[in-house]
């Protein structure tokens, strides 16, 4: 039996694959909310999917039968609950991606159908001023034609993504915190990568298909403007660097993302360095550029501002070798941190990524660095004191050195590996206060890395397809994942 309404045919939730997908977001506004949906209701595209994403709100948004509703418990701002829109229309198989905020709506029958038909990958409900007599004179148009105007900048208010775009560069950037540049970001990868004509454009007659309250003055924030004005201020730099430089990163709109992790432990001196390591973001800048499909993390201990492009946080200072303080620090930062995914823990001085490695990674595989030396080599043997290490270098002495500058997997093995570092560190140094052991304090870190990844057995790869060969300057780059010295 075929059922027709207003000359639809009726497709069952349960046998529709929704072409057009519509998320709203919301956060304590729910006069707002009730409002757009109403709007939203009359002017809805046949078979499209509706979704309302609650950031947090108290009381909980509430929606009609037929919305389906995600909602966040607690405040997760404004790039989470963009990514959690995306995340649901994208699993939902839609084609078409229309992200709302909850105080715009629209106005007009088939308002959908110009981003439709426009070969233009991603659009934006624009507005060039305020309507009323105050202005921001913040906009300025550079080109203009039948069908698609476009502008120096971006509102956030309607977002149109075809798919495809999503598809190739991923979400809302989690390195903007809790939200403030997000969306342009997002607009300029995509023209960045060559898909879209203009990073920040519309279609023309806009105005009489959607109506904007921040346009016309008529709501108030969600955001508290001192918050706002904290989170422009954190963000601009970022956004600016990016701007500038062609940027096109992968960022993922999962719940689980993909992570990065590099360390600078500044507060103690680096024994390979013979002294402490300024704590000057520019020395990673290059690993934080080089990162794509992944959120770069810097650990530190003094940095107080992070390389463009990757987020910052700080662990505190612990007195002991930086070698093995890292792994204490990552281990404690994947406890911490269990929304994310796949994993590296790399070198930032000295490492770059060469292409995306997420895509090739195998379930319960352990990835880790390597050298064109062994186990017997001397300097392995001048700087590993006791009878651990020295009986791990024996036994291995013809086996190719590991090296502790990468390491990946996924969160839980990662997290396990730096665990059975630090075990072994503590065991050691245990043993040397119960006088058990009387050779001095190992300080650095290859050994216990070494031990640590015997103990995965054959589940730990390494080898040309993980990293160039090491002091090389990128013998094996046409392979590579990652440039390693």
């Amino acid at each position: 039996m075929q059922v027709t309404i207003d000359g639809v045919q009726y497709v069952p939730a349960s046998r529709q694959q929704s072409r057009i997908g519509i998320a709203i977001t919301t956060h304590n506004r729910p006069e707002f909310l009730k409002q757009a949906i109403e709007q939203h209701l009359k002017h809805l595209p046949a078979g499209a999917l509706v979704v309302v994403v609650d950031d947090g709100s108290s009381p909980a948004a509430v929606v009609p039968d037929g919305i389906r509703l995600i909602r966040h418990e607690t405040s997760l701002g404004i790039v989470a609950s963009k990514n959690a829109s995306l995340e649901a229309l994208m699993d939902a198989g839609c084609e078409h991606l229309f992200l709302w905020d909850d105080d715009a709506w629209p106005i007009a029958v088939n308002w959908h159908q110009p981003y439709i038909d426009s070969p233009e990958p991603h659009l934006a409900y624009q507005f060039l001023d305020l309507s009323g007599p105050r202005k921001l004179h913040d906009l300025a148009v550079l080109y203009r034609d039948d069908q698609h105007v476009a502008y120096t900048g971006q509102r956030g208010v309607m977002l149109y993504y075809h798919r495809s775009a999503i598809e190739q560069v991923g979400g809302f950037d989690p390195v903007y915190g809790r939200g403030m540049y997000e969306h342009p970001d997002l607009a300029l990868r995509i023209h960045n990568a060559g898909l879209s004509t203009w990073a920040f454009a519309d279609v023309v007659g806009s105005e009489k298909l959607i109506h904007s309250m921040d346009e016309h003055e008529e709501s108030t924030r969600s955001i508290p403007r001192p918050d706002r004005e904290a989170l422009v201020k954190r963000n601009v730099g970022i956004f600016n660097a990016r701007r500038d430089s062609g940027y096109t990163g992968f960022a993922s709109y999962s719940r689980n993302p993909n992570l990065v992790i590099t360390t600078l432990l500044t507060s103690q001196p680096d024994p390979q360095r013979g002294g402490k390591m300024k704590p000057d973001p520019q020395t990673l800048q290059a690993w934080a550029d080089s990162i794509s499909g992944a959120l770069p993390i810097v650990l530190a201990d003094e940095l107080k501002e992070s390389p463009t492009g990757a987020g910052l946080y700080e662990v505190p200072p612990v007195d002991t070798s930086p070698y093995f303080a890292r792994w204490l620090h990552i281990y404690q930062f994947l406890r911490a941190h269990p929304e994310y995914h796949l994993v590296w823990c790399t070198d930032g001085t000295d490492v770059e990524m060469l292409r995306e490695p997420w895509a090739e990674m195998e379930t319960g595989k352990i990835y880790v660095g390597s050298e064109h030396k062994t186990y017997a080599d001397e300097w392995m043997q001048a700087n590993h004191h006791g009878k651990a290490y020295s009986d791990f270098l024996e036994q291995h002495r013809h086996e190719p050195l590991l090296n502790a500058g990468l390491l990946g997997g996924s969160r839980e093995d990662v997290m396990e590996f730096a665990h059975r570092i630090i075990r072994q560190h503590y065991l050691i140094e245990s043993h040397r206060f119960w006088k058990m052991e009387t050779a001095p304090a190992t300080l650095v870190d290859m050994g216990a890395f070494g031990i640590a990844a015997k103990s995965f057995g054959d589940r730990v790869v390494t080898g040309p397809r993980v990293h160039t060969i090491f002091k090389t300057d990128g013998i094996g780059k046409e392979v590579a994942w990652w440039k390693h010295k």
